[in-house]
C-alpha cells in the first residue's frame, strides 16, 4: 500500500513503474535490428553488404535510444522536485508512459517504410506529445506547490518548461522536412543532442540541492 503523506501519496512506486517502462521500451528498440532468418552469408563481404542495407534501422535505433534516454533524464530530474503525488499527477505520468511504450512501434514504422511520410509524422507526433506532457507535468506541479519540494522555485519551473518547449521544436521541424525528404528528416533529430546540452538542467539541479545542503549546514547548532 502506498504511503500517505501530507498533500498526497508517496512517489516511490510511480518512480519504479516509470523506470521499468523506460527500460522495457529502450530494450524493445533493438528488436528492429534483425537479419532474415535461415540465411547464412557465405562471405564477410555479403554480410557487410547486408548490414549496410540496414543503415536506416541502425540510425533510427540509435536516435530513438538517445531520445528516450533524454526524456528519461528530464523526467528523473523533474521528480527530484516532487515531494508527493496525487491522482491527476498519476494520470499525467500514465499518459507519459503510454507515449514512451509506443515509441518502439513508431520506431519500427520509420525503419521499415523509408519512402513514406506518414511513419515520420507518427514518430514526430509521438515525441511532440511527450514534450507537451512533460510541459503539463511541470505546470501542474507549479500550480500545486503542496506536491513539490521547497526547492521547486518559479525559476526551476521555467527551466523545465523551456526545456520541454525546445524539445518540441525538433520533432515539428522533422515532420516538416519529412514532406520533402524522409531520410533527412531522421537526421534532424540529431538536433535534440544540441538542445539537450544547451538546456541541460543537471547544473541547475545540482546547484539547487547544493545550496539546500549549505542552508541545512548553517542551521545546524554548533
Amino acid at each position: 500500500m502506498a504511503s500517505i503523506i501530507e498533500g498526497g501519496l508517496g512517489k516511490q512506486r510511480l518512480e519504479a513503474l516509470v523506470d521499468g517502462i523506460f527500460a522495457v521500451a529502450m530494450t524493445l528498440l533493438v528488436l528492429d535490428l534483425k537479419l532474415p532468418e535461415n540465411i547464412v552469408y557465405s562471405s564477410d563481404h555479403a554480410l557487410w553488404a547486408r548490414l549496410v542495407s540496414l543503415e536506416r534501422h541502425f540510425i533510427i535505433y540509435v536516435l530513438s535510444f538517445a531520445v528516450t534516454a533524454m526524456y528519461w533524464i528530464g523526467h528523473h530530474l523533474q521528480f527530484q522536485f516532487v515531494r508527493a503525488i496525487n491522482r491527476p499527477m498519476i494520470w499525467i505520468n500514465m499518459l507519459y508512459l503510454l507515449l514512451v511504450s509506443f515509441l518502439p512501434f513508431a520506431t519500427d514504422l520509420v525503419g521499415d517504410h523509408k519512402d513514406l511520410t506518414l511513419p515520420c509524422e507518427i514518430y514526430g507526433a509521438t515525441l511532440l506529445a511527450l514534450s507537451v506532457v512533460a510541459f503539463a507535468h511541470t505546470r501542474y506541479l507549479a500550480r500545486h506547490p503542496v506536491l513539490a519540494t521547497g526547492e521547486f522555485t518559479p525559476r526551476i519551473a521555467a527551466m523545465f518548461e523551456r526545456r520541454a518547449l525546445l524539445f518540441s521544436m525538433v520533432p515539428i521541424t522533422s515532420m516538416v522536412v519529412a514532406f520533402y525528404n524522409t531520410h533527412a528528416a531522421l537526421y534532424v533529430y540529431a538536433l535534440l543532442v544540441i538542445v539537450h546540452l544547451l538546456a541541460n538542467p543537471f547544473e541547475h539541479v545540482a546547484l539547487v540541492h547544493r545550496d539546500g545542503d549549505d542552508h541545512e549546514e548553517r542551521r545546524e547548532p554548533r
